[in-house]
């Protein structure tokens, strides 16, 4: 009986059946009644939990051989791109990797220069995030200026917010400002 009260009941079970065996009691056998169902249903918990682990062991397994085919099929495909999300660029390779994976396709780029001090930065912000959902085919990209430093340097960047259009490799377009309604327009432009 201890051992249901410290909430071990399949072993408290255990002890009762050899118990009732041994022994057999009205008192043994009330006790039990009132033990073994706790215990059916902590084997049963365990038996869940078990087949939940093995399926999701199973889908990992899964996942990660997809992502491997994925990825040997062509290292430098488009799917890294994320259509329909935005990019973080951190690095000069990382960006030139993913305009190049974009110019493969002939598809639009839009290259967004950012800062968390930037008061405009913040207000454009949110807008620039609805932008994937509306134009699904074009790339969005984003980089930091504090974080990205030399990516800012190689292309210029005096002044943030910062919108640069690059399609088939090369710069077409760009904003400077928080303008929605520009940005929109162009995007419109070069997206078609």
């Amino acid at each position: 009986m201890a051992r249901a009260m410290l909430g071990l009941w399949k072993e408290a079970a255990s002890d009762l059946r050899v118990a009732s065996m041994i022994d057999f009691d009205e008192e043994i056998a009330e006790i039990l009644k009132k033990v073994e169902p706790n215990a059916h249903k902590i084997e049963e918990h365990c038996r869940k939990y078990q087949r939940l682990r093995e399926e999701k062991k199973l889908r990992k397994i899964e996942r990660d051989s997809q992502q491997r085919q994925a990825e040997s099929k062509d290292p430098d495909s488009t799917s890294d791109l994320n259509y329909g999300k935005i990019v973080g660029i951190h690095s000069v390779s990382e960006l030139e990797t993913k305009l190049n994976a974009v110019s493969k396709v002939s598809r639009l780029a839009i290259l967004y220069f950012t800062a968390t001090w930037c008061g405009p930065c913040r207000f454009i912000s949110p807008f620039y995030t609805s932008l994937p959902e509306k134009y699904p085919k074009v790339a969005f990209l984003k980089a930091d200026i504090d974080e990205a430093r030399d990516v800012a340097s190689r292309w210029n960047v005096s002044s943030v917010p910062a919108f640069f259009f690059i399609k088939n490799g090369k710069e077409v377009d760009k904003v400077v400002g928080a303008d929605k309604n520009s940005l929109e327009k162009k995007i419109a432009q070069y997206a078609g």
